[in-house]
């Protein structure tokens, strides 16, 4: 019975429900990020798999355009094995920040709660080691995401995406191991499954009306008069 009540609860909420958006959006989130392997020559890295903690403010131009503000922490072990048996050479946890900000573009269907989305996101990452690391290493980042938000009323919702972020590794500045004169790189790839809250702030965002053009008649040039002469 209470089944049913939550259920046909729900339905009510989103029958009487308009589905718009605010002008800014607070987005708690948290999520699974899957565990990563970087080659080397005569060993390979890993990053374990780990949960992220986050959050995002998004300030939506219109209903179907709008600029996000990203900020993700994962906790996890990064680690070096030996190809073959899996030996571990070495092993420390690791702090990963992410600061990114990107616009993202909404998908409008008609009449219903739900709303596709798509971004791209620039920005920073930090890399702090544990107690046996070298220092803390910042990295240019960039990311993409691809998702949905399910409206339940104009300040409430729910948030599920997947994103892609990848700090950018170059010679003397990238993840490495090896000794200080031969250090070898390789590149990062930070894969995770999101989920969240969306918190409406401010005003409901207008209706987005669709614009008529004016259908104007052409300007026609009237030819004077031809006078006859006798």
């Amino acid at each position: 019975m209470k089944k049913y009540l939550l259920t046909a609860s729900i339905a009510l909420l989103l029958a009487g429900s308009s589905f718009a958006q605010t002008h800014f959006e607070l987005m708690p989130s948290v999520g699974y990020t899957f565990a990563d392997r970087q080659n080397f020559d005569n060993a390979f890295g890993r990053l374990d798999g780990h949960v992220n903690l986050g959050g995002s403010l998004m300030f939506n131009v219109n209903r179907m355009f709008g600029l996000e503000l990203m900020y993700n922490h994962s906790g996890t072990y990064s680690g070096v094995y030996q190809y073959g048996d899996g030996s571990m050479i070495s092993q420390g946890n690791l702090s990963i920040d992410y600061f990114m900000f990107g616009p993202v573009q909404t998908f409008n269907i008609p009449g219903s709660p739900v709303r596709p989305f798509i971004g791209a996101m620039l920005g920073a990452s930090v890399f702090t080691p544990g107690q046996w690391g070298y220092g803390t290493d910042t990295k240019f980042t960039y990311g993409l995401q691809l998702g949905t938000n399910v409206y339940l009323n104009p300040h409430f919702g729910l948030r599920f995406k997947a994103q892609l972020l990848a700090p950018i590794s170059d010679y003397n500045q990238g993840y490495y191991v090896g000794s200080i004169d031969n250090p070898a790189y390789s590149n990062i790839y930070q894969f995770s499954l999101n989920a969240g809250l969306v918190f409406g702030l401010g005003r409901t965002l207008p209706e987005m009306r669709p614009r008529y053009r004016v259908h104007r008649p052409a300007y026609r040039r009237i030819p004077p008069p031809y006078y006859y002469y006798r």
